[in-house]
């Protein structure tokens, strides 16, 4: 216990080093992490509830990332004219708070689409809640901060159970209700708390000051900006790789719930399926608190490889696990907790870092070009995920194991 000690309390000393804004959003993100975690994982089965078929609910998931687009690109360019924080707020707390509004009140589609399009609002500030959360923060600390993000979520993975208990008790409808009920009342008290204690980080104050004070000058275009990227080896495998990433996420955790409760698929109860996010938690939680924060830039990679071989298993064992067997699923989602901090985390410190090597005043461009390009790749994934799942439910987690295949041979060239 004494050395456990020893290896976490360096971790914790490093909270003092980073910038006001990445300490409020990381507090912060605590509050909307938790309940926003369980709402997104029973959102399907919340769908499948009110009668939308597997391609249906495709097609509604993907709407936001219909957004992802363009909505990051205009992020990007009103972020260096008029402020990360103002444009962060703006986009942020309308885009969240109608959606959630949307989710609690639901009766059909109609609803789910118009929320998701509240939700594709909010896709705008991706790359402007990045920026903000790393600038005014020296690289070497920049680790630590996507550790603690991910252990919040990790954190609510370990809470999901009470989430189960809501839908146990009260049925999927009712329960799911609840669930967004809380996660609007969170982001109520979230936003409020930003708007008080986030300031403009300094290079966002330069951009916007210099703006101000002549209209004729050129902050990097897009364009530009894309030119520069093709230029840099290092920096295109990096977008490589995040847009590969990027496809896990639709595929994943918006199929996994419904292919653990669905009666052709594992069939296992909706209320005792909340345990999966809490066995991958364990895992993630030790890598997230000893071994990340501690990880040098010299065996990123390595980490990397490690974390994909994992996940691989991990997607295998679930394909290969017969209807109705818990512990294999249970197994499954530990292996798995190694992709998800890949890619969640290690994966997205080195983007930020590779970006410092070309230009840190052209970071806010280059994370919204990431997320646009990625939503590019990724948009059509949730329909081609629901018609993959209709033809056999285990299909959409091939192609997610194939993905990771492909990225191994990318990581080697870095």
């Amino acid at each position: 216990m004494i050395k456990l000690r020893v290896k976490v309390l360096p971790n914790f000393r490093n909270v003092k080093l980073w910038g006001r804004n990445a300490k409020v959003l990381v507090a912060t993100e605590i509050l909307w992490g938790l309940p926003m975690s369980w709402f997104f994982f029973y959102q399907v089965i919340f769908m499948k509830s009110l009668g939308l078929s597997e391609i249906l609910i495709g097609l509604i998931v993907s709407l936001p990332l219909i957004f992802q687009m363009f909505m990051p690109m205009l992020g990007g360019y009103l972020a260096d004219k008029f402020g990360r924080k103002r444009v962060l707020m703006s986009f942020d707390s309308v885009g969240w708070i109608g959606a959630m509004i949307l989710w609690y009140v639901a009766s059909g589609p109609l609803a789910l689409f118009i929320a998701m399009v509240f939700e594709g609002i909010v896709t705008t500030i991706y790359g402007v809640w990045e920026t903000l959360l790393v600038e005014d923060t020296e690289l070497a600390h920049r680790t630590s901060i996507y550790s603690y993000i991910q252990l919040i979520y990790i954190f609510a993975g370990l809470l999901t159970p009470v989430a189960g208990i809501l839908v146990s008790l009260y049925g999927v409808d009712q329960g799911c209700r609840s669930l967004a009920l809380i996660a609007l009342i969170a982001l109520i008290i979230v936003f409020s708390t930003r708007q008080i204690f986030l300031k403009e980080s300094e290079i966002g104050k330069m951009l916007s000051f210099r703006n101000d004070q002549n209209t004729s000058v050129s902050k990097s275009s897009y364009m530009e900006t894309l030119r520069n990227i093709v230029k840099d080896k290092k920096l295109m495998i990096m977008f490589a790789l995040t847009m590969i990433g990027s496809i896990q996420y639709p595929l994943t955790n918006t199929y996994k719930p419904l292919y653990l409760s669905d009666p052709i698929a594992l069939g296992l109860d909706a209320g005792i399926i909340s345990i999966i996010p809490m066995a991958s938690s364990i895992p993630s939680l030790i890598i997230l608190s000893l071994v990340v924060p501690r990880l040098k830039q010299t065996r990123i990679k390595d980490a990397l490889l490690f974390s994909y071989v994992c996940g691989i298993l991990g997607l295998v064992t679930l394909i290969l696990a017969p209807r109705g067997s818990l512990n294999l699923a249970v197994l499954s989602s530990i292996l798995d907790s190694a992709r998800y901090v890949a890619i969640t985390a290690i994966l997205r410190v080195l983007l930020v870092n590779t970006i410092d090597e070309t230009s840190s005043f052209a970071r806010a461009k280059i994370m919204s070009l990431v997320t646009t390009f990625s939503a590019m790749l990724t948009w059509p994934i949730p329909i081609l995920g629901g018609y993959l799942y209709a033809i056999n439910p285990t299909l959409p987690f091939v192609l997610c194991a194939l993905s990771l295949a492909l990225s191994i041979p990318l990581m080697l060239r870095v």
